[in-house]
């Protein structure tokens, strides 16, 4: 089982709109967390869209032509009310029935692509919010899926490492309110963090603000988790996609 998170950047430049097919053409995930892109009928045949369209659910940001999406491969994918008003569109949620995970999942899947907002606040408030949101929706020991542009460092950093920043109350909020782990950093333990956002005016500095959180009882099935990186996948968008991948 593969998931991946990809954010596209405004919707990505007109005429070279190709991130959904290559994203399902190069990485096959089984779950495809987005976040600024426009409706999938803008990267997606209409013979594609047609077949795929009811495994998706996207929604735009209030008076923006971008938003976040989901795409599960198989179950019954059925979309989630938004956290809130003002997270509509930057948080999308859907519930999967008769998902073949690496565990039963009984309760149904949660999943939520994330793109964390600064909407009058910082981007650590407003991740807490989502947090809370989710907790509230998805039921006590039900399996979620969290992923996406968080805005935020992502992980624990080692002391030798160049960016130093990091939110270690909220990431514990993932293992211990939601029972989640890093999959990035769980795969690849003693790693410094890479790169995941070419951003500002130096684009070598690691930001990490792009990522997995999967149930933790699924660490024994947790194979790999990488940063897909590449001239190609850098001419689409100043993000990276994020694949991990569980065997079962």
């Amino acid at each position: 089982m593969k998931i991946a998170t990809y954010n596209l950047r405004f919707g990505g430049k007109s005429g070279n709109r190709v991130h959904w097919q290559k994203l399902l053409d190069s990485l096959n995930p089984d779950i495809l967390l987005l976040q600024e892109t426009l409706a999938p009928t803008e990267y997606l045949s209409e013979d594609r869209y047609q077949a795929d369209r009811h495994q998706i659910h996207w929604a735009a940001v209030d008076k923006r032509p971008w938003g976040s999406a989901v795409y599960g491969r198989q179950g019954r994918v059925i979309p989630l009310e938004p956290l809130s008003d003002s997270l509509a569109g930057w948080v999308v949620g859907v519930k999967v029935i008769g998902f073949d995970g690496p565990l039963d999942t009984n309760q149904g899947l949660y999943i939520y692509s994330v793109h964390t907002p600064s909407i009058k606040s910082s981007y650590i408030k407003q991740v807490n919010l989502i947090l809370d949101g989710i907790q509230t929706q998805a039921p006590a020991g039900a399996d979620v899926i969290v992923g996406g542009d968080f805005n935020i460092a992502l992980g624990v950093r080692h002391p030798a490492e160049a960016m130093q920043q990091q939110y270690p109350r909220v990431m514990a909020r993932f293992r211990k309110e939601l029972g989640l782990m890093n999959c990035w950093q769980m795969a690849n333990p003693n790693q410094d963090l890479p790169q995941t956002l070419r951003w500002g005016t130096d684009k070598t500095k690691p930001y990490h603000c792009d990522g997995i959180f999967a149930p933790a009882k699924w660490y024994p099935h947790l194979e790999s988790a990488e940063v897909v990186a590449g001239n190609d996948w850098d001419q689409l968008s100043d993000h990276n996609p994020v694949m991990a991948l569980f065997e079962v």
